[in-house]
């Protein structure tokens, strides 16, 4: 059985910069692996499919299989249900946890098919909210995702502005968990694209893709400039300006860590620099596209389809198409600077991905592991003594783009317009931080400009570099966008 540590109440991982961190100041690097879901039909009568004994045994299996791992990323869980047992179970097996906050039905969709900001529903927000103020307790829930492959054809990307609005409204709403003291801290956002050519309209390059997805889901908005002061007394005189939409209240940008959803890597011939054919290496062309991006970046699902694999060579290709999986060292060498990670995909799922035989899961019983499984747990032995250079680790901090510059480019190169950040709707205050109801009133929809004046008298907590809780005033150095024409949404 592969060594490993449990996770204690301490041991949340933070996101500084672009890289995670442990509490212990040393670098995180995702090593994960998808879990199954359970059946569709499993609804709301038998748990949403949660059968904690069930998914235990999972973690258990690939434990005992020598699996060097440290997360796994779920698909659907559902906020009515208390998952403390598995939370706990995983954390004494040393396993992180990335946990959905949208669904593929019902209240927590956000519907790609609606353009902004019809595809922000109040009742995704109430989802959410219940959703972090279950899941982050647990101080092995690495990350809550906001969206998986939202932005994936022509009119999807008319839906991204709900994405921030809902990553931001989390984040005001998790602040105010730790100011009333309901929590100790915040969950870290996550987005997972696409690796696509599709953008709007438009074919592009797809790591051009890649930049503006992120380049927009985390960019700074023009003229919200937010002043940073230390109230504490040690340090009176210093004050700290941030081109983002606030430093602290909503990070740096709404969403925390980005993630790509890749299938490349489809040969056994294939290395970092060059694709088989002598074209640019799918995962260089990727990382030289993203090198300069301001949060941390990894791989929210990796691996190319069993067909796909060697598909075209005929000495090497097998009839299940087994992956080798030669690409985790460099994942986690080669480009190390700028990325923190990779999810494999997956233990069972579509079958062309699929790591497990025996399945599809029934939710219950553990399936049988194949050559595919064997060859990952392969390459991530092979890097279980190698020591990531903190040389390689990019320090630099990025300052996220400008939302103005970003629209721009995104008019130009694929003619998408967006509907205005400034528009969109907040249910921040819709939900009561202590307890998880709805606030029946008229006063939680507000815009988002009407929300940062709000907060221009308001101290809120701030965690400095040398991790000493700070009291922060927040001032609005430029003016609002007016609130006028807004139509509000159902």
């Amino acid at each position: 059985m592969a060594s490993f540590k449990p996770i204690r109440a301490t041991d949340a991982i933070h996101v500084e910069g672009k890289h995670l961190y442990k509490s212990d100041g040393t670098p995180f690097i995702v090593k994960g692996i998808a879990f199954p879901t359970p059946p569709e039909n499993m609804g709301a009568q038998q748990n949403y499919g949660y059968d904690a004994k069930a998914w235990l045994a999972i973690l258990h299996q690939l434990r005992s299989l020598g699996l060097e791992f440290n997360t796994v990323r779920l698909y659907r869980l559902h906020p009515s249900v208390n998952y403390s047992e598995f939370f706990h179970g995983a954390a004494d097996l040393g396993v992180y946890v990335i946990v959905p906050l949208t669904a593929a039905e019902g209240p927590g969709v956000l519907d790609r098919k609606l353009a902004a900001p019809s595809c922000y529903k109040r009742k995704l927000f109430v989802y959410g909210a219940r959703a972090v103020r279950e899941y982050l307790h647990h101080p092995n829930v690495l990350a809550g995702m906001v969206g998986n492959e939202v932005m994936n054809d022509e009119k999807a990307w008319l839906a991204a502005p709900c994405i921030r609005a809902y990553a931001r409204d989390l984040k005001v709403f998790m602040d105010t968990m730790v100011d009333e003291g309901v929590a100790e801290r915040t969950l870290p956002l996550i987005y997972a694209a696409q690796d696509s050519a599709i953008i709007g309209g438009a074919t592009v390059d797809k790591d051009e893709v890649m930049r503006l997805t992120v380049d927009y889901l985390s960019c700074a908005e023009e003229g919200k400039r937010v002043a940073v002061v230390d109230v504490t007394g040690e340090d009176s005189s210093s004050s700290e300006e941030f081109d983002s939409f606030s430093d602290n209240k909503f990070g740096q940008s709404p969403i925390d860590i980005y993630g790509v959803n890749i299938e490349s890597w489809c040969s056994s011939t294939q290395d970092f620099f060059l694709n088989p054919d002598g074209t640019p290496g799918s995962y260089y062309s990727l990382w030289e596209a993203l090198r300069n991006i301001s949060i941390p970046i990894i791989f929210s699902e990796m691996g190319c389809p069993h067909s796909q694999f060697d598909k075209d060579d005929l000495e090497r290709k097998t009839k299940e198409g087994t992956r080798d999986w030669a690409q985790i060292p460099i994942v986690l060498d080669d480009m190390a600077d700028s990325w923190s990670g990779f999810i494999a995909y997956t233990y069972d799922g579509p079958k062309d991905f699929n790591m497990f035989s025996g399945g599809p899961w029934d939710g219950k019983k553990t399936l049988t592991p194949t050559k595919d499984f064997e060859n990952f747990k392969h390459q991530l032995h092979q890097m279980s003594n190698f020591k990531s250079n903190s040389s390689k680790l990019g320090d630099a901090d990025y300052l996220p783009s400008q939302c103005n510059d970003v629209e721009t480019e995104l008019m130009s190169c694929c003619d998408v317009r967006l509907f205005s950040d400034n528009k969109m709707p907040s249910y921040s205050t819709m939900v009561d931080a202590r307890t998880g109801r709805v606030v029946h009133n008229n006063m939680w929809l507000t815009t988002v400009p009407f929300l940062v004046a709000l907060g221009a008298t308001a101290l809120i907590h701030r965690r400095s570099q040398s991790k000493k809780d700070l009291m922060v005033g927040i001032s609005l150095l430029n003016g609002s966008s007016s609130n006028s024409g807004y139509k509000s949404i159902s």
